[in-house]
């Protein structure tokens, strides 16, 4: 089973194991860097359970990927498999995909609604929530009732990147597997099966890429992203107090957790050229990272990072 799943062999033997002996549970959460194969997983994993060739109890050799069935939810558009994400519940508002920061208690009610109707033409109805962090208090709350009362022949699977951020009440209610950074031979030779790249570059963008596929698709592209732009700019161009400050209150609102986080990336290729000059750089990083999870300020958290990586720039140009 799962043989489609790059690496990852610890959890492809768990889910197996449950799969093949029926005891499936409610509700996973399947946790870990983006990119890394989280979600795949758990399309195949409904694949497995709605296959009408394959029949999960008697054999154990996944779902055959030729049926309607499988073929429906390789596409997206079987009935009994629902994504609960910001793509879901922009259509619900009738509102712009761009707006969506946080998963609502409507999204969740809405999801409660099809978790109660009948399984339209599948074995098993199956929902991903993604990004699970991003629920709020009232989203999660909600989903708790879900949880503490699950429905037969229902699996629900919360997508996350980190755990700090998800309610203690959910995450005791639910399997948690930890998924790992993928190594830099699995994305390598991803990278040359699928996208046909030559073997040096090939492990050149593995070596950059943190471990995740979709890092490994982004750095395949020349052009930088925003937050790669940003860190450029800090490392190479003078600010004015007010540049900073209008600088994180637009990321504030925009994504701060995400931009640390493509900031520190960037840091860590720095890291391996100059890694005595970038350690100070990384350890700020993280610091404020920390404090991002822990829902300190995030304009303030961004002030001081800002702040403190040009006077650590101005101290190595000094030195």
């Amino acid at each position: 089973m799962f043989e489609k799943i790059l690496g990852q062999q610890k959890i492809k033997k768990i889910i197996s194991n449950q799969i093949k002996s029926n005891k499936i549970a409610h509700a996973y959460i399947f946790m870990g860097q983006n990119g890394i194969g989280k979600r795949f997983t758990a399309i195949e994993f409904a694949k497995i359970l709605n296959c009408t060739t394959n029949d999960f109890i008697k054999t154990d050799i996944g779902a055959c990927d030729k049926c309607i069935s499988c073929k429906k939810i390789a596409k997206n558009i079987h009935p009994d498999l629902h994504f609960i994400d910001f793509a879901k519940q922009a259509e619900l508002e009738e509102d712009d995909l761009e707006k969506q920061k946080t998963l609502k208690i409507e999204t969740i009610r809405y999801m409660q609604k099809e978790v109660a109707t009948k399984i339209h033409e599948g074995k098993w109805k199956v929902f991903i929530i993604e990004p699970a962090e991003k629920m709020n208090t009232a989203a999660a709350n909600s989903l708790l009732k879900t949880l503490e009362e699950p429905p037969e022949n229902t699996v629900i699977f919360l997508i996350a990147k980190y755990k700090e951020t998800i309610p203690q009440t959910i995450v005791s209610r639910s399997q948690t597997l930890f998924f790992q950074p993928l190594s830099q031979n699995e994305i390598s030779n991803w990278l040359i099966l699928n996208l046909s790249l030559d073997i040096s570059k090939a492990q050149e963008i593995a070596d950059l890429s943190d471990g995740s596929i979709e890092n490994a698709k982004k750095f395949i592209d020349d052009s930088k992203r925003t937050e790669q732009s940003l860190w450029f700019k800090l490392k190479t161009q003078n600010f004015y107090i007010s540049d900073i400050l209008e600088l994180s209150k637009s990321i504030a609102r925009t994504g701060a957790l995400e931009c640390v986080d493509a900031m520190i990336a960037e840091a860590k290729k720095d890291f391996r050229v100059y890694p005595q000059g970038t350690a100070p750089t990384l350890e700020l990083l993280n610091y404020s990272r920390a404090l991002l999870l822990k829902n300190v300020n995030a304009q303030m958290v961004l002030d001081n990072l800002f702040f403190d990586l040009l006077d650590l720039r101005k101290m190595s140009e000094i030195c």
